[in-house]
């Protein structure tokens, strides 16, 4: 299916495993210049080859962990500079886990 992305760039977190893997490489696999962000490099670079074997474009590597302070916009400037722009903007970044229903403040926003 063409989806007509060719060309688009992303930006994709959580990008080394699960729902965040799959769609890294299902962009790749249409066309779109990946730029996978995670914590994990030795999953990165898995993800990196299994592109290229599949004749994706090589995907750009960003190692960083989202949750730490002022990453967000050390991730922004390095996509950007390195894309030039983002078209997409998929975060997949962390994973579930239990909250309470009486969770402070603190363990909300971890959360989400």
């Amino acid at each position: 299916m063409d989806l007509q992305l060719v060309g688009k760039t992303a930006l994709v977190t959580g990008a080394s495993m699960g729902i965040g893997r799959a769609i890294a490489k299902g962009l790749a696999g249409e066309g779109v210049q990946v730029a996978a962000v995670a914590r994990r490099t030795h999953l990165l670079d898995e993800l990196a080859s299994e592109i290229e074997r599949a004749q994706g474009p090589r995907p750009l590597l960003i190692t960083q962990d989202i949750m730490a302070a002022h990453a967000a916009s050390r991730l922004r400037d390095a996509a950007l500079s390195r894309l030039g722009h983002v078209d997409i903007l998929v975060n997949c970044a962390g994973g579930s886990r239990p909250l309470p229903l009486d969770a402070n403040e603190e363990q909300w926003e971890e959360a989400i």
